[in-house]
């Protein structure tokens, strides 16, 4: 049977909007045996523990957080740390969240960390354990209900000798690293004449949202190589009239946000002029 969560030592630190939790669930400590990370499991359970802080969020008014892709890989290196020695704190691979940070140069305004350990079965039975010993937590709650925090990273990584599951979660609010994503608003071949047009839009984030600023537009002519057309252009149309007949033609866009992150490339459809 999974243990049942002892009282929570809670930690809370300001540093921006630092917030470091802990949850301390019962377990018994035993020195040895490697930790496992049985990728498909793990993972099983990070999507359930994401799925479930962002339905919180959702049912609160609050914006999903977005997986960054460090935070996940540190998340991991954390709870594999705390298995390794079958002990649960903040000082962990890299030492606190806000160090850890540091270290890794990562631009923070904010920063934190809940951790977790259960012996319930690994799967959906481990998940649901720390769901619901952050969730009974009002200061866990609060963390993952935070109006600051725009980004986050879950890791799991399991004991055999104790049988129990580890858990790290780290919260970011950093500057908007997410690329935005472009789209077709028209396409289409009038006669001679060739016209596009496009949109972009930047997921939304509960903060520091940066926005659409400009796209890089580049044409191809009868299956030439690409030639720029408009570089940090904040126009989102074009024209080619009275064209050749028998020419081909194909426009590329990608978009730029505040932040500087690029889409990848949005390229339209071939069109031949008859």
């Amino acid at each position: 049977m999974p243990a049942s969560p002892k009282t929570p030592w809670i930690r809370a630190t300001r540093s921006g909007l630092l917030a470091v939790l802990v949850l301390l669930l019962a377990g018994t400590w035993i020195a040895t045996a490697a930790p496992v990370r049985a990728t498909s499991t793990a993972e099983a359970m990070e999507a359930q523990i994401l799925g479930a802080i962002n339905s919180d969020r959702g049912a609160a008014g609050l914006t999903a957080l977005r997986l960054d892709s460090r935070l996940v890989d540190w998340s991991i290196e954390r709870s594999a740390w705390m298995a390794a020695r079958g002990i649960l704190t903040h000082t962990s691979w890299n030492g606190l969240p806000c160090t850890m940070y540091n270290i890794e140069h990562v631009t923070w305004y904010g920063c934190g960390e809940a951790i977790g350990d259960t012996n319930a079965t690994p799967g959906s039975a481990g998940a649901n354990v720390l769901i619901s010993a952050w969730r009974a937590s009002p200061d866990h709650d609060a963390l993952i209900k935070s109006a600051a925090y725009n980004y986050v990273g879950i890791g799991v990584t399991y004991r055999p000798a104790n049988r129990t599951t580890y858990a790290s979660i780290l919260f970011l609010e950093g500057p908007d690293r997410t690329r935005p994503i472009p789209s077709w608003t028209s396409q289409a071949l009038t006669g001679r004449t060739i016209h596009w047009g496009w949109t972009a839009y930047d997921p939304l984030l509960q903060t520091h949202l940066a926005g659409v600023r400009n796209y890089d537009v580049d044409i191809r002519v009868n299956g030439g190589a690409w030639a720029s057309l408009r570089t940090s252009s904040t126009g989102v149309s074009c024209t080619m009239p009275n064209e050749a007949p028998g020419s081909t033609w194909q426009l590329r866009v990608r978009a730029r946000d505040n932040a500087g992150n690029l889409s990848g490339w949005l390229t339209s459809a071939t069109f031949v002029v008859h």
